[in-house]
C-alpha cells in the first residue's frame, strides 16, 4: 500500500478534476474534501472514491461540476434547493454553508437538498458546523442497500447520519454513522485489504453471519446497526429527507439504477448563543474531559480522525496502490 503526502495527492486530485471540466476553484474545494477523508482514516470516500466520481462526470450522472444548488422554497429559517445533479461535495459543503447562515440569523436554520449526487464522507459537514461553532444534524438517502429487519431482501438504505457538537481546540465531537453495522465504505475497503470484521457485518450468500466483508458484498446482505432499530431509524431517516426536500426516497433512488444519483438530504443547524448561557464548546469541552477522567482509554466520536489526520501529517495519507495507480495514468 502506498502512502502519499497531502500535498502530492491535493495536487494530483485538483488537476484530475480540471480536466475532467470542473473549474480551478471547485477543484480545488472538492479536493480538499476528498484528501481530508483520507486524511482523516475514511478511506473508502477519500481518494479511494475519486476514479467514481469521475466516471460519474464522465458518463454524465453529475450533469455539470460547476453548478450550484437552486432555491426552490424558503419559510424563515428552512429552505428547500434542487442540487440539479450537481457535484455531490461541494452541493452538500454550500447547503451546510446556507444552513449555518439561517442559523446565526434565526437560532436555527434547516436546508432540505433534492437532486444531488453522492455527497462524499457524510462527516465532513458536521465538522463544518462544529468548526463554525454551531451543533448540527444531517442525514441523506442512499440506493437499497440492506434489507428491513425482518425480511431477507435488500429494501432500505444505509442513509448516514451525522451528529456535531463544537469543541475547544479543534476537539469537535463528530458522530458520521451509517444505519448498517458496518458502512458501504468500511465493508469495501475491509473487502480491499481482506480483514475480517471485527464483528459479523451481515450475512454471506447462505444466509450465515460473517466477518468476510467480502462475502457480505458478493451475494450476501449487511445489517442494519442494532437489528431492528437501526432497521426503523432507516426508514424514518428515509422518510423524512424525502418530505423536506420534495424529492426522491430510496426506492425512487434505486429504481434509477445509477448508484446513489438522487438522493434527497437535510442539513440542521443550531446557534444556541442566541438563547445565552453556557457556550456550546464549554459544555463538549467539560464531556469529554469527564470522559477521560472515568477512563483515560474512553473514546469519543471525532477522536479517531483527529489522530489519524496528525498521523498522515508526518506519514502521509494510505491509498491503495491499484487505485493510486490509476489516477496517476489518468494524468497521462
Amino acid at each position: 500500500m502506498a502512502h502519499v503526502s497531502i500535498e502530492t495527492a491535493l495536487d494530483t486530485v485538483t488537476r484530475l478534476l480540471i480536466s475532467a471540466g470542473v473549474s480551478d476553484e471547485r477543484a480545488q474545494r472538492a479536493a480538499h474534501l476528498y484528501v481530508r477523508a483520507s486524511q482523516d482514516g475514511v478511506y473508502s470516500h477519500g481518494l479511494h472514491f475519486v476514479p467514481h466520481v469521475l466516471r460519474a462526470i464522465e458518463h454524465g450522472s453529475i450533469k455539470d461540476p460547476n453548478t450550484e444548488p437552486r432555491l426552490v422554497a424558503t419559510h424563515g429559517a428552512i429552505e428547500r434547493y434542487d442540487g440539479l445533479y450537481g457535484l455531490g461535495v461541494l452541493n452538500a459543503q454550500w447547503c451546510m454553508s446556507r444552513a449555518i447562515a439561517l442559523a446565526e440569523e434565526h437560532g436555527i436554520g434547516c436546508v432540505a437538498l433534492r437532486n444531488t449526487n453522492h455527497w462524499g464522507r457524510a462527516g465532513h459537514y458536521g465538522w463544518q458546523a462544529a468548526e463554525a461553532g454551531c451543533p448540527a444534524i444531517c442525514w441523506t438517502n442512499t440506493i437499497q442497500n440492506q434489507p428491513a429487519w425482518g425480511s431477507k431482501t435488500d429494501a432500505i438504505g444505509n442513509n448516514p447520519l451525522v451528529m456535531a457538537a463544537p469543541g475547544m481546540d479543534g476537539k469537535h465531537l463528530v458522530l458520521d454513522i451509517a444505519m448498517s453495522q458496518f458502512s458501504m465504505g468500511r465493508l469495501n475497503t475491509h473487502k480491499i485489504t481482506g480483514e475480517p470484521l471485527p464483528v459479523a457485518g451481515g450475512v454471506d450468500k447462505d444466509g450465515k453471519p460473517t466477518t468476510d466483508a467480502a462475502a457480505i458484498l458478493d451475494g450476501g446482505h449487511a445489517w442494519p446497526m442494532g437489528f431492528w432499530k437501526g432497521s426503523g431509524l432507516a426508514i424514518l431517516l428515509d422518510v423524512l429527507a424525502a418530505i423536506l426536500a420534495d424529492g426522491n426516497d430510496t426506492a425512487d433512488i434505486t429504481a434509477k439504477r445509477q448508484g446513489e444519483h438522487g438522493p434527497s438530504q437535510v442539513y440542521l443547524v443550531f446557534q444556541p448563543n442566541k438563547l445565552g448561557g453556557r457556550d456550546a464548546s464549554q459544555r463538549t469541552a467539560s464531556l469529554i474531559k469527564h470522559l477521560a477522567e472515568i477512563n483515560p482509554d474512553s473514546r469519543y466520536p471525532g477522536q479517531a480522525a483527529i489522530k489519524n489526520r496528525e498521523r498522515s501529517t508526518t506519514e502521509g495519507i494510505w491509498v491503495d496502490d491499484v487505485v493510486w495507480q490509476s489516477l496517476i495514468d489518468k494524468l497521462g
